[in-house]
């Protein structure tokens, strides 16, 4: 039975499968810097390279162009606030990971999972997106 269960899995993608299983080729980069099995030099998109850079380098944030994304990488890396990020979800993320907040309030329910995953060891399992949920995965383990 639990190698009926574990093929299933394996079969709908749910198994983990690390950075690799990424379509988006920004955020495989991203998350293998995160690993630290990678650069984020070869990061197209400006704001993430910028993100990458700080949380991985010790960069400054200024140079993000999102104001909502520059607040959030200000507040996981130089202890900044989250109470100018006008986007709600983001906002009560950023409030649970820097802040002990509750990721409850957050209406996308992939992010909730993800926020979850993130500050209770919540599972990845639920997310239905598939990028999203293949970078939890590689987050927990």
């Amino acid at each position: 039975m639990r190698l009926i269960c574990v093929l299933l899995l394996m079969i709908s993608g749910y198994a983990f499968a690390g950075c690799d299983s990424i379509g988006d080729s920004d955020q495989r980069a991203y998350c293998r810097a995160k690993e630290g099995h990678g650069s984020c030099n070869s990061i197209s998109a400006s704001d993430l390279r910028y993100t990458c850079n700080a949380e991985i380098n010790g960069s400054s944030c200024n140079s993000i162009s999102d104001s909502d994304q520059r607040y959030y990488c200000n507040a996981k890396t130089n202890h900044g606030s989250c109470n100018s990020i006008s986007d709600r979800d983001l906002r009560y993320a950023c409030n649970a990971e820097t802040n002990g907040g509750s990721c409850n309030s957050i209406d996308d329910s992939d992010q909730r999972y993800l926020c979850n995953a993130k500050t209770n060891n919540g599972s990845c399992g639920s997310i239905s997106d598939r990028d999203l949920r293949a970078q939890c995965d590689a987050l927990k383990h």
